[in-house]
């Protein structure tokens, strides 16, 4: 008797967990919102990611002055940041990030300095872009703790009469942050220097400002998806899902960052070690 009121309470309590914590990320995970239309996303493979062969996952990108700046991670082990020419896809320069910040997970240019953020060290970087790549080690301004737990991508959103660094969180807290990232850099963390914040889907894997809108890459099983938020009914709701308006279909099946040239939107896929770039119809 007493060995089969240990397996009923055992269960219970594994029910309960799973109903607080690991179902409404499961749902997340797998639901769509199938019914969100939008001009179609043409997505055209653009060859191989850095060092995919060896191990390194595709992480953080980012458009610079025609460049882009895409960040990999080796193991957990270390992270290193590439200059690429986007019409050949060949890599000008890099530099390696701080020991601390092993897997950079996203990079955002706000016309002066780089940022970046690491999913491990759960740490923001302000970051000399020309310096770091002439030397090949980060030359890093400033650091700041994310206060979050699992720090994913980033962005910069032009929001209030200011700019801030937008900052999601993977699978742990399901927040993304609007930090006064320079604010946060004096302080050493974003915890006074978040002004708003809002639910994201639990798996958010990459971020982009485009003419009005956010835009949210997430992990969803079989083919992953890039969602439209519509920044009025996100300061409104605050939740993702609520203030999706469109939502396109990903390359692959492991999304990561967002970049936006102007023109394309660029992303990688941690699967299948490609770039893509993306035109909308």
């Amino acid at each position: 008797m007493p060995v089969l009121l240990w397996v009923i309470s055992s269960m219970t309590m594994a029910a309960v967990l799973y109903a607080l914590f690991v179902r409404p990320r499961f749902v997340s995970l797998i639901i769509k919102r199938r019914h969100c239309g939008g001009d179609p996303l043409v997505w055209e493979e653009r060859g191989p990611t850095p060092l995919g062969e060896k191990g390194y996952t595709p992480q953080g990108m980012t458009w610079v002055d025609g460049r882009i700046l895409f960040a990999n991670s080796w193991k957990n082990r270390k992270s290193r940041v590439y200059e690429i020419v986007p019409e050949t896809m060949a890599i000008r320069r890099y530099f390696d990030m701080p020991e601390e910040a092993v897997h950079t997970s996203g990079l955002a240019w706000d016309g002066e300095y780089l940022w970046g953020v690491d999913y491990v060290s759960n740490r923001g970087y302000c970051i000399d872009l020309e310096a770091s790549l002439s030397a090949g080690r980060a030359r890093v301004v400033g650091t700041f703790d994310s206060t979050l737990k699992g720090t994913s991508a980033c962005c910069i959103v032009p929001w209030k009469d200011d700019r801030y660094l937008a900052i999601s969180d993977f699978m742990r807290a399901g927040r993304t942050i609007f930090v006064r990232m320079r604010d946060a850099v004096r302080e050493g963390t974003a915890a006074a220097a978040i002004d708003f914040e809002y639910r994201n889907e639990g798996f958010s894997q990459g971020l982009e400002y485009i003419d009005g809108f956010l835009y949210e890459a997430e992990n969803k099983l079989g083919v992953d998806v890039i969602n439209k938020i519509d920044m009025a009914r996100l300061v409104e709701t605050r939740d993702a899902r609520k203030a999706t308006v469109s939502q396109y279909r990903a390359p692959s099946r492991g999304v990561e960052d967002l970049a936006w040239s102007g023109k394309h939107l660029w992303t990688s896929d941690e699967t299948v070690w490609r770039f893509f770039r993306g035109t909308f119809g």
